[in-house]
């Protein structure tokens, strides 16, 4: 993703340049400049290059040609340009501005913030500078030097929430969810029509991912119905149904947003074109198991595994913890609870600091029957994260069902998992299941047939299964033991 952005500003931060430039350097009569704003770059690179023809130390015509030249991507002539100004103004501050573009498009990073670098020595606080380097120090993986051109880059700038938007983005990848949330709800303050239009969608979508890590559900999930309000995904599919990159991002979208039924269907649509990279086929496999098809999504699952979806991103990225938290999902998910737990210790070490990773490392304890540390990863995650739904329906689920009687405390299950409906964007049918299982093991059977036969309503396929299983135990005046947590 940073990718994507740091490439599409650059090109953008060029279009800008050529317009302050020419803007400032030749008068509104140059055939030039009026060629350039009504966008016939041809026609501008020919005026210009008549000017150089006339005046071959013209120093302000080769910047405004390679300026042209770089949203024409003609690059190697760009810099042709940019090293003639050197060449006759060695102190020129934007033939580096404009070099350190050129070498941001070719991917060639380190040149990129030598180049701009030595532009802000020559001229200070050149805001484009400081934006071009800040992208590509992100790109690089340079999080805090980042972080400090985008401080320096927003006291310039205050009022442009596209700032915002990337500086939230460099704290969303450093796991600073808090500071992340921030800067996406500053950017999404500004009234800015034509970010809005672009990027608003995006901004929400960060800003839910950011509450999902922090276990905010009710919040994530108000973000991700605007993003999928404000993309542009619907009326670009209806333009070109077979641009499939509206899919997969309309697809993330719809998965996000707990539409997994929308989710698969486009997922499926891009799997008829083509097959379907590592990451989205995980994705898909998601959609199958929140939607019941169990069997279905442990296949994917298993396939996603053996083609080493995570291992590549970990041996490229040995540092992230984020990695080792998603590998450790999928396996627990294919029950191999033991090396989740490893991935999950090891996310933990790196710092990560998502609210579900205790949970999920809990769950695994669980299944294991290591009680004593499922129930102390559910408290503590409780502790740190009290609006987080997944623990208390954890804990709540481990309280009314463990196999071990003095592990099980039915009136606080009962607590936790009415809280855990209290905290839920959207009831499903696990957690009215819980409800039931806390009742029954408060005694409350009529009220457990009464919380199952609702969670039965929500069930679909497999789930309707387990559902039918716990009625048999309360219809009998039982309560439920998870002999299989």
């Amino acid at each position: 993703m940073l990718e994507n952005i740091a490439y599409i500003v650059a090109a953008v931060f060029c279009e800008i340049y050529l317009i302050l430039m020419i803007r400032g350097l030749f008068s509104s009569r140059s055939q030039g400049h009026q060629f350039s704003h009504l966008k016939n770059l041809d026609s501008a690179i020919a005026s210009y290059s008549k000017l150089i023809q006339k005046n071959p130390r013209d120093t302000k015509s080769y910047l405004a040609r390679s300026s042209a030249y770089i949203q024409q991507e003609r690059l190697t002539e760009a810099l042709s340009d940019c090293d003639m100004v050197t060449l006759l103004e060695s102190d020129n501050p934007y033939a580096f501005l404009n070099r350190g573009a050129i070498y941001g498009l070719q991917n060639e990073h380190e040149k990129c913030i030598d180049e701009t670098t030595r532009c802000l020595e020559l001229k200070p606080d050149t805001l484009d500078a400081l934006i071009n380097r800040a992208h590509t120090y992100a790109r690089l993986g340079n999080i805090d030097a980042a972080l400090s051109d985008f401080a320096r880059i927003i006291e310039l700038a205050p009022r442009n929430p596209d700032h915002y938007f990337e500086r939230g983005n460099c704290f969303l990848n450093l796991h600073k969810y808090p500071e992340a949330i921030a800067d996406y709800t500053h950017a999404l303050k500004q009234r800015d029509k034509t970010w809005e239009y672009y990027y608003r969608w995006d901004c929400h979508q960060k800003r839910g991912i950011a509450h999902t890590k922090l276990g905010h559900l009710k919040q994530a999930r108000e973000d991700f119905d605007l993003a999928l309000k404000h993309c542009l995904f619907h009326e670009a599919i209806r333009l070109d149904p077979h641009d499939l990159d509206n899919y997969i991002l309309r697809g993330n979208l719809y998965y996000y947003a707990e539409q997994y039924q929308n989710a698969l269907r486009d997922f499926l649509q891009i799997q008829k074109q083509t097959t379907l990279t590592p990451d989205q086929q995980t994705i898909l496999g998601f959609c199958y198991l929140k939607l019941g098809e169990v069997q279905q999504a442990k296949a994917i699952f298993r396939q996603a595994l053996e083609s080493n979806v995570y291992n590549a991103d970990i041996d490229q990225n040995p540092g992230d913890p984020g990695n080792y938290l998603d590998r450790g999902i999928l396996r627990f998910e294919l029950q191999e609870y033991q090396s989740a737990i490893d991935d999950f210790n090891h996310a933990l070490k790196l710092g990560e600091k998502s609210e579900e990773l205790l949970a999920a490392r809990g769950s695994a304890y669980l299944k294991l029957g290591k009680y004593d540390l499922a129930k102390q990863d559910y408290e503590t995650a409780l502790s740190r994260a009290p609006e987080c739904p997944t623990t208390y329906i954890c804990l709540a689920w481990m309280l009314a069902t463990c196999p071990e009687p003095q592990y099980r405390n039915g009136p606080r299950a009962l607590e936790l998992a009415h809280r855990n409906l209290e905290l839920l964007p959207e009831i499903n049918w696990n957690s009215l299941s819980v409800v039931a299982a806390a009742s029954a093991e408060s005694g409350d059977f009529e009220g457990a047939i009464k919380w199952i036969t609702q969670a039965m309503k929500l069930a679909q396929n497999e789930d309707k299964t387990d559902c039918e299983k716990q009625l048999h135990y309360y219809e009998r005046n039982q309560a439920y033991t998870d002999l299989d947590p």
